[in-house]
């Protein structure tokens, strides 16, 4: 190949990754649909690559339920994108399962086990799959492999003694655990991927749970827009220049 034959096709894979990172940034809602009542909302999400495999969802289900999705492919890259892309699209499908966690989080660990069956390989993935009923504030969860969410008060903030968290999704059936909790207003929930946690300064200290808890117990009384950028300006800064190695993810979601 010629050197400017080679650089043509480096140009055009670049293109075609700054492509699919728009892409994959359009499938990812930044809060909650306008028309969620008794529900405020905001999420950020910053990939470590040009696309990668962290996704959350917001999906009105019927006029009283609405199910909040946060999952974390593993690997990075265009396998683990496509991975995530995959998941999304089944679930905006509207499965007849939206409406029960731990049937849709079977529902999906069946088609990743299947997948990873027909490649020969293991199709991974964290999930944790909730469904609100807007009018009275109980919630259904189901956690599979991912970490336990923050539940916050304007007082403080504890991590959520709720149920175990299940296998990873596509390592090997089983059958999932489904947990509750009804929000009082005011109570936030905070949703993450554990590439905030593990985020390392140059000394190679990770981030870790007790600076997220402080940071989201300051923000106690700001909006969820407000709480999410704090978290990852303080995880931003904690890396001080040190290179980001996995995609990170936050979701913050306040009973009103």
């Amino acid at each position: 190949m010629t050197a400017e034959a080679n650089a043509r096709q480096t140009g055009e894979h670049e293109l075609d990754l700054a492509l699919a990172a728009e892409l994959q940034a359009a499938l990812l809602p930044a809060s909650c649909p306008a028309e969620c009542p008794h529900q405020q909302a905001a999420a950020l999400n910053r990939m470590c690559g040009h696309v990668g495999g962290d996704f959350h969802d917001f999906i009105r289900i019927n006029d009283d339920q609405s199910a909040i999705v946060i999952g974390d492919a593993v690997g990075h890259g265009v396998r683990a994108a496509m991975l995530m892309a995959k998941l999304m699209g089944h679930l905006r499908s509207g499965p007849a399962n939206l409406t029960r966690p731990a049937a849709m989080v079977d529902e999906l660990n069946r088609m990743l086990v299947g997948l990873g069956e027909r490649t020969g390989s293991v199709v991974s993935c964290s999930l944790f799959y909730a469904v609100l009923d807007l009018p009275s504030g109980v919630g259904f969860f189901a956690n599979a492999g991912h970490p336990t969410p923050l539940l916050c008060d304007r007082h403080k903030c504890s991590t959520l003694p709720w149920g175990p968290r299940n296998l990873l999704l596509g390592v090997e059936l089983f059958q999932p655990v489904e947990f509750c909790h009804t929000f009082a207003p005011g109570e936030r929930m905070v949703l993450y991927t554990d590439g905030l946690t593990d985020a390392a300064n140059p000394a190679g200290e990770m981030f870790g749970a007790a600076r997220l808890h402080e940071v989201v117990d300051r923000c106690s009384r700001a909006s969820p827009a407000e709480c999410a950028r704090a978290v990852f300006d303080a995880v931003a800064a904690f890396r001080a220049g040190a290179r980001q190695t996995d995609d990170e993810s936050i979701v913050v979601l306040d009973r009103v």
